[in-house]
Protein backbone atom coordinates (compact mmCIF):
# COMPACT_ATOMS: atom_id res chain seq x y z
CA UNK A 1 0.00 0.00 0.00
CA UNK A 2 2.96 2.25 0.74
CA UNK A 3 4.57 1.97 -2.83
CA UNK A 4 0.95 2.23 -4.45
CA UNK A 5 0.75 6.13 -2.19
CA UNK A 6 3.70 6.96 -3.35
CA UNK A 7 3.49 5.95 -7.23
CA UNK A 8 0.01 8.15 -6.85
CA UNK A 9 1.39 11.45 -5.20
CA UNK A 10 5.03 11.05 -7.28
CA UNK A 11 2.58 11.19 -10.61
CA UNK A 12 1.18 14.10 -9.14
CA UNK A 13 3.90 16.15 -8.48
CA UNK A 14 5.62 15.24 -12.09
CA UNK A 15 2.45 16.37 -13.80
CA UNK A 16 2.45 19.72 -11.80
CA UNK A 17 5.84 20.39 -12.22
CA UNK A 18 6.02 19.78 -16.35
CA UNK A 19 7.35 16.69 -16.38
CA UNK A 20 4.17 14.85 -17.81
CA UNK A 21 5.10 11.04 -18.08
CA UNK A 22 3.44 8.73 -21.24
CA UNK A 23 1.26 7.02 -18.43
CA UNK A 24 -0.68 10.31 -17.94
CA UNK A 25 -2.39 10.76 -20.86
CA UNK A 26 -5.37 9.21 -22.52
CA UNK A 27 -5.73 9.06 -26.37
CA UNK A 28 -8.44 6.40 -28.74
CA UNK A 29 -7.42 3.40 -30.69
CA UNK A 30 -8.99 1.07 -33.06
CA UNK A 31 -9.97 -2.73 -33.04
CA UNK A 32 -8.89 -5.14 -35.40
CA UNK A 33 -7.11 -2.11 -36.98
CA UNK A 34 -6.44 -3.55 -40.45
CA UNK A 35 -9.78 -5.49 -41.16
CA UNK A 36 -12.03 -4.96 -44.39
CA UNK A 37 -15.67 -5.90 -44.52
CA UNK A 38 -16.46 -9.00 -46.37
CA UNK A 39 -18.35 -8.96 -49.46
CA UNK A 40 -22.09 -8.50 -48.50
CA UNK A 41 -23.04 -11.85 -50.21
CA UNK A 42 -20.24 -13.42 -48.07
CA UNK A 43 -21.24 -12.10 -44.70
CA UNK A 44 -24.56 -13.83 -46.02
CA UNK A 45 -23.33 -16.60 -46.61
CA UNK A 46 -20.63 -16.95 -43.44
CA UNK A 47 -24.17 -15.87 -41.30
CA UNK A 48 -24.67 -19.78 -41.80
CA UNK A 49 -21.46 -21.25 -40.61
CA UNK A 50 -20.86 -17.77 -37.70
CA UNK A 51 -23.60 -15.94 -35.66
CA UNK A 52 -20.63 -12.91 -35.96
CA UNK A 53 -20.63 -12.52 -39.57
CA UNK A 54 -22.60 -9.38 -39.25
CA UNK A 55 -20.55 -8.19 -36.79
CA UNK A 56 -17.47 -8.22 -39.42
CA UNK A 57 -19.31 -6.00 -41.31
CA UNK A 58 -17.53 -2.82 -41.07
CA UNK A 59 -13.57 -1.58 -42.89
CA UNK A 60 -10.79 0.13 -41.87
CA UNK A 61 -9.08 3.10 -43.34
CA UNK A 62 -5.00 2.83 -44.03
CA UNK A 63 -3.10 3.49 -40.66
CA UNK A 64 -1.96 6.96 -42.67
CA UNK A 65 -5.96 8.59 -42.43
CA UNK A 66 -6.44 7.14 -38.88
CA UNK A 67 -3.28 7.88 -37.29
CA UNK A 68 -3.33 11.01 -38.98
CA UNK A 69 -6.83 11.42 -37.39
CA UNK A 70 -6.35 11.07 -34.19
CA UNK A 71 -5.67 6.99 -33.49
CA UNK A 72 -2.89 6.17 -31.27
CA UNK A 73 -3.45 2.32 -30.38
CA UNK A 74 -3.73 -0.06 -33.62
CA UNK A 75 -4.30 -3.71 -33.02
CA UNK A 76 -3.29 -6.36 -35.39
CA UNK A 77 -4.09 -10.40 -35.50
CA UNK A 78 -1.05 -12.56 -36.62
CA UNK A 79 -0.55 -15.97 -38.29
CA UNK A 80 2.87 -17.43 -38.20
CA UNK A 81 3.37 -18.91 -41.85
CA UNK A 82 6.97 -19.45 -41.86
CA UNK A 83 7.13 -20.85 -45.43
CA UNK A 84 4.93 -18.71 -47.07
CA UNK A 85 1.77 -19.23 -49.09
CA UNK A 86 -0.44 -20.88 -46.01
CA UNK A 87 -3.57 -18.37 -46.47
CA UNK A 88 -2.73 -17.88 -50.20
CA UNK A 89 -6.00 -18.59 -52.32
CA UNK A 90 -6.66 -18.04 -56.18
CA UNK A 91 -9.22 -15.04 -55.58
CA UNK A 92 -7.01 -13.32 -53.75
CA UNK A 93 -5.84 -9.29 -55.32
CA UNK A 94 -2.84 -10.13 -53.88
CA UNK A 95 -1.57 -13.13 -53.84
CA UNK A 96 1.92 -13.04 -54.66
CA UNK A 97 2.57 -11.29 -51.16
CA UNK A 98 0.34 -13.85 -49.71
CA UNK A 99 2.57 -16.55 -51.08
CA UNK A 100 5.95 -14.74 -49.09
CA UNK A 101 7.15 -16.40 -46.32
CA UNK A 102 6.31 -14.26 -43.08
CA UNK A 103 3.33 -13.36 -40.59
CA UNK A 104 0.46 -12.81 -42.00
CA UNK A 105 -2.29 -10.09 -40.80
CA UNK A 106 -6.21 -11.45 -41.03
CA UNK A 107 -9.18 -11.99 -39.05
CA UNK A 108 -10.13 -15.13 -40.18
CA UNK A 109 -8.92 -17.65 -42.43
CA UNK A 110 -11.33 -18.38 -45.46
CA UNK A 111 -14.56 -16.75 -43.44
CA UNK A 112 -13.13 -13.03 -42.77
CA UNK A 113 -9.69 -12.64 -44.33
CA UNK A 114 -9.87 -9.72 -46.29
CA UNK A 115 -7.19 -7.28 -44.38
CA UNK A 116 -5.83 -3.49 -45.63
CA UNK A 117 -2.00 -5.09 -44.63
CA UNK A 118 -1.68 -8.81 -45.99
CA UNK A 119 1.58 -9.35 -43.99
CA UNK A 120 3.09 -8.01 -40.63
CA UNK A 121 6.09 -6.32 -42.11
CA UNK A 122 3.82 -4.83 -44.20
CA UNK A 123 1.16 -3.10 -41.91
CA UNK A 124 4.66 -2.38 -39.08
CA UNK A 125 6.21 -0.67 -42.52
CA UNK A 126 2.80 1.88 -42.91
CA UNK A 127 3.00 2.70 -39.27
CA UNK A 128 6.81 3.19 -39.53
CA UNK A 129 6.25 5.16 -42.57
CA UNK A 130 4.01 7.57 -40.85
CA UNK A 131 5.96 7.83 -37.43
CA UNK A 132 8.75 9.26 -39.23
CA UNK A 133 6.58 12.32 -40.87
CA UNK A 134 5.41 13.12 -37.61
CA UNK A 135 8.49 12.86 -35.09
CA UNK A 136 6.46 14.54 -31.87
CA UNK A 137 3.81 12.28 -32.02
CA UNK A 138 2.55 10.46 -28.75
CA UNK A 139 3.79 6.88 -28.11
CA UNK A 140 1.48 4.74 -30.57
CA UNK A 141 0.35 1.33 -28.78
CA UNK A 142 0.38 -2.02 -30.86
CA UNK A 143 -1.81 -4.67 -30.03
CA UNK A 144 -0.47 -7.97 -30.84
CA UNK A 145 -3.17 -10.88 -31.17
CA UNK A 146 -1.19 -14.37 -31.53
CA UNK A 147 -3.62 -16.43 -33.81
CA UNK A 148 -3.33 -19.97 -34.26
CA UNK A 149 -6.54 -21.80 -32.97
CA UNK A 150 -8.35 -23.69 -35.90
CA UNK A 151 -12.02 -21.79 -35.75
CA UNK A 152 -13.92 -22.55 -39.16
CA UNK A 153 -14.25 -26.92 -40.10
CA UNK A 154 -12.63 -25.91 -43.49
CA UNK A 155 -9.65 -23.78 -44.16
CA UNK A 156 -5.84 -24.11 -43.30
CA UNK A 157 -4.95 -25.24 -39.99
CA UNK A 158 -2.54 -22.50 -38.47
CA UNK A 159 0.49 -22.94 -37.18
CA UNK A 160 0.56 -23.14 -33.71
CA UNK A 161 3.30 -20.24 -32.38
CA UNK A 162 5.56 -21.39 -30.26
CA UNK A 163 8.67 -19.62 -28.44
CA UNK A 164 10.67 -20.08 -32.04
CA UNK A 165 7.43 -18.39 -33.84
CA UNK A 166 6.92 -15.86 -31.47
CA UNK A 167 10.66 -14.70 -31.72
CA UNK A 168 10.68 -14.56 -35.37
CA UNK A 169 7.78 -11.56 -35.41
CA UNK A 170 10.22 -9.95 -33.17
CA UNK A 171 13.07 -10.57 -35.30
CA UNK A 172 10.02 -9.08 -38.42
CA UNK A 173 9.36 -6.22 -35.95
CA UNK A 174 12.80 -5.53 -35.89
CA UNK A 175 13.21 -5.89 -39.72
CA UNK A 176 10.87 -2.31 -39.39
CA UNK A 177 11.78 -0.78 -36.72
CA UNK A 178 15.11 0.11 -35.29
CA UNK A 179 15.74 -0.25 -31.26
CA UNK A 180 15.68 3.32 -30.45
CA UNK A 181 12.44 3.95 -32.41
CA UNK A 182 10.52 1.08 -29.82
CA UNK A 183 9.85 1.54 -26.05
CA UNK A 184 10.79 -1.55 -24.66
CA UNK A 185 10.23 -3.61 -21.29
CA UNK A 186 13.86 -2.73 -20.49
CA UNK A 187 13.53 0.85 -21.08
CA UNK A 188 10.84 1.26 -18.47
CA UNK A 189 12.43 -1.52 -15.67
CA UNK A 190 16.39 0.21 -16.19
CA UNK A 191 17.59 0.30 -12.66
CA UNK A 192 15.23 -2.12 -11.27
CA UNK A 193 14.72 -5.30 -10.49
CA UNK A 194 11.59 -5.26 -11.71
CA UNK A 195 9.08 -3.62 -13.90
CA UNK A 196 6.67 -3.78 -11.63
CA UNK A 197 8.94 -1.76 -9.08
CA UNK A 198 9.97 0.15 -12.24
CA UNK A 199 6.29 1.26 -12.40
CA UNK A 200 5.68 1.87 -8.79
CA UNK A 201 8.96 3.73 -7.75
CA UNK A 202 9.44 6.01 -10.85
CA UNK A 203 6.78 5.55 -13.19
CA UNK A 204 6.79 5.46 -17.55
CA UNK A 205 9.52 6.68 -19.15
CA UNK A 206 8.24 10.55 -19.47
CA UNK A 207 6.32 11.74 -22.57
CA UNK A 208 8.90 14.36 -23.86
CA UNK A 209 11.64 11.17 -23.93
CA UNK A 210 9.16 8.87 -25.66
CA UNK A 211 7.30 11.19 -28.39
CA UNK A 212 7.78 9.63 -32.51
CA UNK A 213 7.79 5.95 -30.79
CA UNK A 214 6.23 2.73 -30.40
CA UNK A 215 5.63 0.24 -27.90
CA UNK A 216 3.89 -3.38 -28.36
CA UNK A 217 1.87 -5.23 -25.92
CA UNK A 218 0.83 -9.20 -26.19
CA UNK A 219 -2.88 -9.19 -26.36
CA UNK A 220 -3.18 -12.73 -25.41
CA UNK A 221 -3.22 -14.06 -21.95
CA UNK A 222 -3.13 -17.67 -20.73
CA UNK A 223 -0.41 -20.43 -22.88
CA UNK A 224 0.98 -17.85 -25.29
CA UNK A 225 1.66 -15.29 -22.42
CA UNK A 226 2.96 -18.11 -20.31
CA UNK A 227 4.90 -19.01 -23.38
CA UNK A 228 6.77 -15.29 -23.89
CA UNK A 229 7.51 -15.43 -20.49
CA UNK A 230 9.22 -18.46 -19.84
CA UNK A 231 12.80 -17.13 -18.68
CA UNK A 232 11.99 -14.06 -19.07
CA UNK A 233 9.97 -13.58 -16.30
CA UNK A 234 10.11 -9.74 -16.04
CA UNK A 235 10.56 -9.64 -19.99
CA UNK A 236 14.31 -9.03 -20.11
CA UNK A 237 15.32 -8.50 -23.90
CA UNK A 238 11.64 -8.81 -24.68
CA UNK A 239 10.27 -6.88 -27.58
CA UNK A 240 6.57 -6.69 -25.92
CA UNK A 241 4.54 -5.91 -22.56
CA UNK A 242 2.07 -8.29 -21.18
CA UNK A 243 -1.42 -8.01 -19.83
CA UNK A 244 -1.18 -9.47 -16.10
CA UNK A 245 -1.83 -8.99 -12.44
CA UNK A 246 -0.61 -6.01 -10.69
CA UNK A 247 1.50 -8.05 -8.02
CA UNK A 248 3.42 -9.83 -11.22
CA UNK A 249 7.01 -8.85 -11.39
CA UNK A 250 6.23 -7.96 -14.89
CA UNK A 251 3.32 -5.46 -14.25
CA UNK A 252 3.34 -2.57 -16.44
CA UNK A 253 0.34 -2.76 -18.78
CA UNK A 254 -3.00 -4.18 -18.45
CA UNK A 255 -6.35 -5.41 -20.61
CA UNK A 256 -8.95 -4.59 -19.39
CA UNK A 257 -11.90 -4.96 -21.72
CA UNK A 258 -14.82 -4.25 -20.43
CA UNK A 259 -14.83 -0.62 -18.92
CA UNK A 260 -18.54 -0.99 -17.08
CA UNK A 261 -17.63 -4.14 -14.58
CA UNK A 262 -14.06 -3.19 -14.06
CA UNK A 263 -14.57 0.54 -13.96
CA UNK A 264 -13.21 0.30 -10.13
CA UNK A 265 -10.89 -1.89 -11.20
CA UNK A 266 -9.16 0.00 -14.26
CA UNK A 267 -9.46 3.33 -12.00
CA UNK A 268 -7.20 1.65 -9.22
CA UNK A 269 -4.39 0.55 -11.34
CA UNK A 270 -4.23 3.86 -13.50
CA UNK A 271 -3.93 5.46 -10.03
CA UNK A 272 -0.99 2.97 -9.47
CA UNK A 273 0.63 3.61 -12.43
CA UNK A 274 0.01 1.36 -15.10
CA UNK A 275 -0.93 1.53 -18.65
CA UNK A 276 -4.57 0.10 -19.11
CA UNK A 277 -6.32 -0.30 -23.06
CA UNK A 278 -9.83 -1.18 -22.58
CA UNK A 279 -13.13 -1.57 -25.60
CA UNK A 280 -15.31 1.81 -25.82
CA UNK A 281 -17.79 -0.92 -27.63
CA UNK A 282 -18.03 -4.32 -29.28
CA UNK A 283 -19.66 -6.45 -31.97
CA UNK A 284 -21.16 -3.31 -33.45
CA UNK A 285 -23.58 -3.42 -30.84
CA UNK A 286 -23.11 0.15 -29.17
CA UNK A 287 -23.68 1.75 -32.67
CA UNK A 288 -26.74 -0.03 -33.62
CA UNK A 289 -28.02 1.16 -30.21
CA UNK A 290 -26.09 4.37 -30.54
CA UNK A 291 -25.43 4.68 -27.25
CA UNK A 292 -22.52 6.24 -25.56
CA UNK A 293 -22.95 4.64 -22.54
CA UNK A 294 -20.19 2.58 -22.73
CA UNK A 295 -17.51 4.52 -24.21
CA UNK A 296 -18.26 7.11 -21.44
CA UNK A 297 -17.31 4.77 -18.72
CA UNK A 298 -14.09 3.85 -21.05
CA UNK A 299 -13.27 7.32 -21.15
CA UNK A 300 -13.82 8.23 -17.09
CA UNK A 301 -11.97 5.01 -16.05
CA UNK A 302 -8.99 6.40 -17.25
CA UNK A 303 -7.61 4.02 -19.26
CA UNK A 304 -4.83 5.15 -21.55
CA UNK A 305 -5.46 3.77 -25.14
CA UNK A 306 -9.23 3.25 -25.64
CA UNK A 307 -10.39 1.08 -28.97
CA UNK A 308 -13.58 1.54 -30.54
CA UNK A 309 -14.59 0.35 -33.85
CA UNK A 310 -15.85 3.55 -34.31
CA UNK A 311 -13.24 6.74 -34.54
CA UNK A 312 -15.67 7.96 -37.00
CA UNK A 313 -19.20 7.62 -37.49
CA UNK A 314 -20.74 5.22 -40.18
CA UNK A 315 -24.01 6.95 -41.22
CA UNK A 316 -25.33 3.68 -42.54
CA UNK A 317 -25.29 2.61 -38.76
CA UNK A 318 -25.89 5.58 -36.64
CA UNK A 319 -24.17 8.45 -35.42
CA UNK A 320 -21.89 6.54 -33.05
CA UNK A 321 -18.45 7.55 -32.63
CA UNK A 322 -15.78 7.52 -29.92
CA UNK A 323 -13.37 10.60 -30.19
CA UNK A 324 -12.00 13.14 -27.19
CA UNK A 325 -13.33 16.45 -26.58
CA UNK A 326 -12.31 19.37 -29.67
CA UNK A 327 -11.35 16.02 -31.64
CA UNK A 328 -7.99 16.01 -29.80
CA UNK A 329 -5.52 13.15 -30.27
CA UNK A 330 -4.55 13.06 -26.59
CA UNK A 331 -5.94 14.63 -23.34
CA UNK A 332 -4.68 14.62 -19.71
CA UNK A 333 -5.57 11.82 -18.53
CA UNK A 334 -8.73 12.01 -16.20
CA UNK A 335 -7.16 10.26 -13.18
CA UNK A 336 -3.97 10.22 -13.51
CA UNK A 337 -3.09 13.44 -15.08
CA UNK A 338 -5.34 15.26 -13.67
CA UNK A 339 -3.06 18.68 -13.37
CA UNK A 340 -1.79 18.77 -16.90
CA UNK A 341 -3.02 21.25 -19.88
CA UNK A 342 -3.98 20.15 -22.26
CA UNK A 343 -1.75 22.07 -24.64
CA UNK A 344 1.08 20.43 -22.84
CA UNK A 345 0.89 17.53 -24.57
CA UNK A 346 1.03 19.33 -27.88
Amino acid sequence: MKGLIQSILFGVTLASSGEIRMNQLQAIGTHNSYHLAPNPGVIKFYQVFSKEAEAWNYSRESFEIQLSRGVRQIELDVFADPDGGLYAHPGHPRIAEMKKPGTKVLHVPKLDARSRYDSFCGALTALRDWSIKNPRHIPVMVLVELKDAKEVPFGPRPIRFDREQIENLETEVLSVFQHNEIIKPDDVRKGFKTLREAILKRGWPLLKETRGKVFFCLDNEGHHRELYLKGNRTLEERLMFVSVNSDHPAAAFMKRNDPERGFADIQNLVRSGFIVRTRADANLKEARENNQRRAQRALASGAQYISTDFPVADPKISSYEVRLSNKSVARPNPVSGLNIQLHELE
